[in-house]
């Protein structure tokens, strides 16, 4: 079996300050080494990935993202990075001139509203720039949007704006908490913007969430998320086990899944590497994990992506359409 997709986290240290996540304003000083890196490139040509994604922290902080980037296509790999954008504009030229496929912006609110959520001013506009410029220098664009009770209004408005800039790809996923998650406004208002968004961007030619809705498209996943906090997950198995891995490089942590790193598991679920052992893929340790969470994914995890979900439910059809949007 073929590890497609490695998730490699080169640093924790971070610029923004989002109230969400656990790296805001971090100045964590680890950093990914090169002779590390290699080890973990060629352990992934191995295991026959196709696509190495950077992710943090803050990618563009990192002084080796770009040998990072040569490196991988040197040795046939595709590569993406996930950005907060306000270094993109400034660093974009370099890194498309040494073969970066893909390019992540997280995006979650318009203009102000976002540079307050976090904590950086000039942070929209700055992103948007990078995209462009990306955009025009070929690399692939996607955005990433987590949607909630305090944003869900400016969806429609965000979908024009990545629109008009020609963004590739949008990931709209719910926010995941552990208490119910209130939308005071009620189910009628919910629905004006699924409808918005979903069923009158596609019939508009707006660019479209790919995957499931943020909140479920059934009933049944939309109660899950309502009443118990519950984001849309896989139905059957979770497919995506058996193609994504996620390297947490300070730690020597590998996870079968690139959600999994953010859900404060115990050591059962996840494969940790000690000092004396050598990084691997592929061994039997972390295929014991994997297989636990393709049986058991799609009904304890509580973390999936409209994306993941809808991905692993199209592999279930016998669908292969997402390739990089993953």
């Amino acid at each position: 079996m073929n590890i497609k997709y490695l998730f490699i986290r080169i640093l924790e240290s971070c610029n923004a300050g989002c109230w969400f996540c656990g790296f805001a304003k971090s100045g964590d000083s680890y950093r990914l080494s090169l002779e590390e890196y290699q080890k973990i490139i060629e352990e992934a040509k191995k295991a026959g990935v196709e696509y190495v994604r950077f992710t943090g922290g803050e990618t563009l902080l990192h002084n080796n993202l770009v040998d990072f980037v040569r490196i991988a296509n040197e040795n046939g790999l595709k590569t993406s990075l996930i950005t907060n954008g306000f270094l993109l504009e400034k660093k974009i030229d370099e890194l498309s001139k040494n073969g970066l496929n893909q390019v992540i912006v997280s995006l979650d609110e318009v203009d102000q509203k976002h540079n307050d959520i976090r904590l950086l001013p000039r942070l929209f506009e700055r992103a948007l720039k990078g995209l462009e410029k990306a955009k025009k220098l070929g690399v692939q664009t996607r955005v990433n949007t987590v949607c909630g009770p305090h944003n869900y209004k400016s969806m429609p408005e965000l979908q024009s704006i990545f629109t008009e800039a020609g963004v590739n790809y949008w990931e709209l996923s719910a926010l995941k908490l552990d208490e119910r998650i209130i939308y005071e406004d009620g189910m009628d208002e919910v629905n004006d913007i699924l409808e918005k968004v979903y069923v009158n961007g596609k019939s508009e030619g707006r660019l479209v969430p790919f995957g499931k809705y943020w909140c479920g498209n059934t009933e049944e996943e939309q109660i899950n998320y309502f009443e118990h906090s519950l984001p849309p997950r896989a139905t059957g198995k979770c497919h995506m086990v058996n193609l994504v891995r996620y390297y947490d490089a300070k730690n020597r942590n590998l996870y079968v899944c690139s959600l999994l790193p953010h859900r404060g598991l115990s050591k059962k679920y996840y494969r940790s590497f000690d000092s004396m052992e050598e990084f691997s893929l592929t061994d039997e340790k972390t295929q014991e994990v994997a297989n636990y969470f393709y049986h058991n994914g799609p009904s304890i995890c509580h973390g999936c992506s409209s994306t993941a979900s809808g991905c692993s439910d199209m592999l279930s059809a016998g669908e292969k359409e997402f390739e990089f949007m993953y």
